[in-house]
This record gives C-alpha cells, structure tokens and sequence, in this order.
C-alpha cells in the first residue's frame, strides 16, 4: 500500500473516531448513569483504537520533517491511549490517569507544534492539536487537588478542540492526500 493511501486511510480514521466519540458521550449521557454503559465504553475504546491509524498517518506525513519529534509525540501518545484501555480513564482517584493525561497533554503539543509549522497541513489544524495538548495538561493540577466534578467537566472541555483537530484533520487528508505525501 502506497503512502497516499495510508494517508487516506489515516484521514477516514479520524472522522470515525469523531463520530465514534460523540457516540460514545451521547450513550453516556444518555444513560443517565454515574459510570459509563458497556456501549459507550466500546464506541470509546473503539474510537481510540481506530485513532492508531490515523498517528501512523501523523507519522508519515511529519517524518522527514522533525523524525525525532515526530517518533516521541507518536510513541507518547500511543503508549497513553494503549495504557488507557486497560484502566478506566475516568477514574481521577487512579494515579496511573494522571500520568496518562501528561502523555495525551504532551503528546498534543507536539502533534501540534508538528502541524502548525508543516507546510503539508494548515495552521489551523495545529492550533486545535496545540489547544487539546494544552487542555489536557491544564487538568493536571486539579486531578492532583481531588477535584474530581471539575476534572470530568474540563475533560469535556478538552473534548471540543479534540474533536475539531480531528475532524478538520480528516477532511484533510481525505481532500488533499496527495499534497500531504509530496514535500513543499
């Protein structure tokens, strides 16, 4: 499989993971229910592990720009989203989370950085990527405080800029797959 097809397939990814995501908040919600449904908990781990394609997407389009940078932000990212589905992320009591929030927080920004300075990927893209790493890590201080009602609700927050990096993410690759590939 070529690189421009790997990309392609990388941008799918992200736009499943998108509609994975909100399904899995909305099952949540909808269930009314203090921890999450079996449902929603599948629709998330499934939109995590779907996320892998689109990294290694991440991976290629960035690894003859910054390889070193490239190879932490993936393997940090990668290795908190992995670690993630055999814990409940949600638990803010499990000091193992708090960890797993420095690696998404971390690897966010240098996806992001990554982004925002690639000429193979708007700016905007970037941004959101920088604002989900920035998010992520702006919680760590009150997961260390306890505050486990205020962590859930910036934990939504951070969701939002997610979703869009995401998502613009997607329809990027999918429309422009082909510059993505070819250097600038």
């Amino acid at each position: 499989m070529n690189t421009q097809s790997i990309i392609r397939f990388g941008g799918i990814a992200a736009i499943t993971c998108v509609v994975l995501y909100f399904a899995s908040i909305g099952l949540w919600m909808g269930a009314g229910t203090e921890s999450a449904p079996p449902l929603a908990t599948a629709a998330y781990i499934a939109s995590q592990a779907i996320f892998f394609v689109t990294l290694y997407a991440l991976y290629l389009i960035h690894r003859e720009e910054a390889p070193a940078l490239i190879l932490v932000g993936v393997l940090v990212l990668g290795i908190s989203i992995a670690a993630s589905f055999f814990i409940d992320p949600t638990d803010v009591t499990n000091p193992v989370v708090l960890y797993l929030t420095i690696g998404y927080g971390i690897g966010g920004l240098i996806l992001g950085w990554l982004a925002y300075r690639s000429p193979r990927l708007s700016k905007g893209i970037g941004v959101a990527a920088l604002l989900t790493g920035a998010f992520s890590l702006v919680m760590v201080p009150f997961m260390l405080a306890g505050s486990a009602e205020l962590v859930g609700l910036l934990n939504l927050l951070v969701s939002l800029p997610y979703l869009v990096w995401l998502g613009w993410l997607g329809w990027h690759l999918l429309r422009h797959s082909a510059l993505v590939v070819s250097p600038a």
